[in-house]
């Protein structure tokens, strides 16, 4: 591109599955960042940290794979 040394962060459109991450990495992405794809509406209304954890493990788990 016009400028190489530039690093891509994407934060509108990321998701946690694996094809949407894989996309982006394939993009050149350097990172990604996820809000309400990551962060459901019920899951902060319950307080549901046990499952906002096991969905960030799941995540990094899956980006780490990919890189």
């Amino acid at each position: 591109g016009p400028q190489p040394w530039t690093k891509v962060m994407p934060t509108g459109g990321v998701s946690a599955e694996e094809e949407n991450l894989r996309g982006w990495f394939e993009a050149g992405v350097s990172c990604v960042g996820m809000g309400s794809k990551l962060f459901s509406k019920a899951m902060m209304q319950n307080r549901t940290v046990g499952d906002l954890a096991e969905r960030v493990r799941a995540a990094l788990a899956t980006i780490q794979s990919l890189r």
